[in-house]
């Protein structure tokens, strides 16, 4: 998800009549809103170490019911405060109550690291990448892993990002990347590199590392691998905690119930 975009500063430095003029025009989006995300984030991460949520030393026993369980386990009844507030600005972003969040405040560092990690990545990926191909590659390594609450928040609104019937069976895995023409050359090379980084055992061939070399600068490659493993942690996250999808988006054509991690 991309919280923030760029802020573009121009300074243009004058000398007349032997005094020094300098003018600066800002274009800024959302940068205020920014540091004060970033500010809180590191205030926080620095309590955290001062504050505790209900730390308990029971097991918490029971059985697990896939059907009926929202997650593994439920939130904790107490949150700390500053760690509430940046849930509460998750949530209004989202547009939904956040369950990812609201279950990591078990341990208040693994959720500030999380969000600082989702932030940079995504801020860069914005600022570096084509959004086409941001959206695409977290659509991709949704279905890989697979995750259905991924595959559900990456996917609303992809018709927006001009994604066909075709392309999105290329991205469940139904119909080879290759094999589809309207996906770019450059899309193609992230796509299959995406797909070798998230499988277990990881399997790059020299075609896939050259194809990459061959499409991309070496900051987008960086920030693309980054993207890949980001995508990729936050999916078996949620995977491992068992939290179900949001409702996002309802199109059937996403095959959500098909994509579960769940054995039976």
């Amino acid at each position: 998800m991309v919280l923030f975009q760029e802020v573009k500063i121009i300074t243009k430095i004058e000398c007349k009549n032997g005094n020094i003029y300098v003018n600066m025009n800002r274009n800024v989006k959302e940068h205020t809103m920014k540091r004060v995300f970033i500010s809180i984030f590191l205030i926080i991460f620095i309590l955290s170490g001062c504050v505790s949520t209900n730390i308990t030393d029971i097991p918490v026993g029971g059985t697990y019911d896939e059907g009926t369980m929202e997650s593994l386990v439920d939130p904790p009844e107490k949150i700390p405060f500053l760690l509430r507030l940046m849930i509460r600005i998750a949530d209004r972003k989202a547009k939904k109550e956040v369950l990812p969040g609201r279950i990591l405040a078990w341990s208040s560092k693994t959720a500030i690291s999380s969000g600082l990690l989702e932030l940079y990545v995504e801020e860069d990926a914005a600022e570096y990448l084509d959004g086409r191909l941001v959206k695409i590659l977290r659509i991709k390594i949704s279905y890989m892993i697979p995750s259905p609450f991924a595959v559900d928040i990456n996917s609303q609104n992809y018709k927006s990002f001009s994604i066909t019937e075709e392309e999105l069976r290329g991205l469940q895995g139904t119909k080879a990347i290759d094999s589809i023409a309207s996906f770019s050359e450059e899309e193609k090379a992230a796509l299959n590199y995406a797909q070798a980084l998230s499988k277990t055992p990881v399997r790059l061939d020299q075609t896939i590392l050259d194809n990459m070399r061959g499409q991309f600068t070496e900051k987008e490659i960086v920030i693309i691998a980054a993207l890949i493993a980001k995508v990729n942690y936050w999916a078996r996250l949620i995977e491992a905690l068992r939290i179900k999808p949001a409702g996002y988006t309802d199109d059937s054509i996403l095959n959500l119930d098909e994509y579960s991690s769940f054995v039976r």
